[in-house]
């Protein structure tokens, strides 16, 4: 399989995105809904909600074109991904747990904690971990339809399977979003494109400029629609219209990414890329830390918090797994 650099820029740019909305998320959540701040904080934060919709396209991506040209052998795929995905999950839920107890957040208790595991609800993006090892069990299924089924039919269908899962079979289901189906396009639009690498990116870059308008216009119609449901009432469709950002924002980075993928062997992107998923597990517990800090230090302002937050979960996040990224590539030789 040919190595793109586009594909490790996209990583990246998810990687940082999803640390973003965290920093925001406090913001987003305080500020008062009718200023302009809460605007400016808004914006970002829902523009960057496309992330764990990314991920699930670019591993569906990513496996399709792995496997494209090399046998597919199950139980040593699942192994792989026991070790490489469920155990961190797995160690990174009881670091949480023990680092939080003393906050104030959790009791000790090891159902409790099992529970928590399981369910991927301890922390906010633990989910996607819940939610991609579903696609990862199910890999046979997904090259046997493959096989034996139109992948436009597959597209289609998916589309359609994932819209009545997620507004009408299981809207009332408080857990609906750890559950594969919630995002069965994503997965299934990811392995067509991993099937056709090639004629995807010639296709991104011949209607780059139609690309950028389509998703600025989309973002727009999102934005507003979102401020206007936080801010003044329920707006009929927003589910909708994020399903269609979500998609147009997916093709967006990857062109933009095209343009930039040069940029991706600067060691800071490089550690970023190879640490992406211990960065996506362990940014949050910084972002405890901090706010515990803030408030034993009487730190109340909300633009003071905003910019404690953002500087010191970007930079302490980055410069640890840095170090330890150091490590790891002197060990191996």
């Amino acid at each position: 399989m040919e190595k793109r650099k586009e594909i490790d820029f996209v990583n990246i740019l998810l990687c940082v995105l999803v640390m973003l909305i965290h920093i925001l998320s406090r913001s987003v959540a305080s500020l008062d809904k009718a200023s302009i701040q809460y605007l400016t904080v808004l914006i970002p934060s829902r523009l960057a909600s496309f992330v764990v919709q990314g991920f699930i396209f670019l591993s569906g991506m990513k496996y399709f074109m792995k496997y494209s040209d090399k046998e597919f052998k199950y139980l040593t795929f699942i192994s792989s991904r026991v070790r490489s995905i469920l155990l961190p999950y797995i160690l990174w839920n009881v670091i949480y747990y023990l680092a939080l107890i003393p906050l104030g957040y959790f009791k000790f208790s090891i159902t409790e904690l099992l529970k928590y595991i399981v369910m991927g609800n301890m922390i906010s993006h633990f989910y996607f971990v819940v939610v991609i090892m579903q696609f990862y069990v199910l890999m046979p299924i997904w090259f046997k339809l493959f096989k034996s089924i139109d992948e436009r039919l597959l597209l289609i269908l998916s589309f359609i399977l994932m819209i009545g899962f997620g507004q009408y079979i299981a809207a009332g289901f408080n857990y609906n979003d750890r559950i594969f189906i919630k995002y069965i396009f994503y997965w299934i639009a990811g392995c067509a494109v991993g099937r056709h690498i090639n004629e995807f990116f010639v296709f991104i870059n011949t209607h780059r400029n139609k690309i950028i308008f389509l998703y600025a216009a989309i973002a727009l119609i999102d934005c507003i629609g979102t401020y206007n449901n936080n801010t003044k009432g329920y707006v009929v469709g927003l589910e909708n219209i994020h399903i269609a950002y979500c998609i147009s924002a997916i093709i967006f980075v990857f062109t933009v990414c095209g343009k930039l993928k040069e940029h991706v062997d600067k060691p800071i992107l490089g550690m970023i890329n190879r640490q992406s998923y211990n960065i996506y597990l362990s940014h949050c517990l910084l972002l405890y830390y901090c706010d515990g800090f803030m408030k034993v230090c009487g730190i109340y302002s909300v633009r003071d918090i905003l910019l404690f937050r953002l500087c010191l979960c970007y930079v302490v996040t980055f410069a640890v797994w840095g170090m330890y990224d150091a490590q790891t590539i002197r060990n191996r030789t």
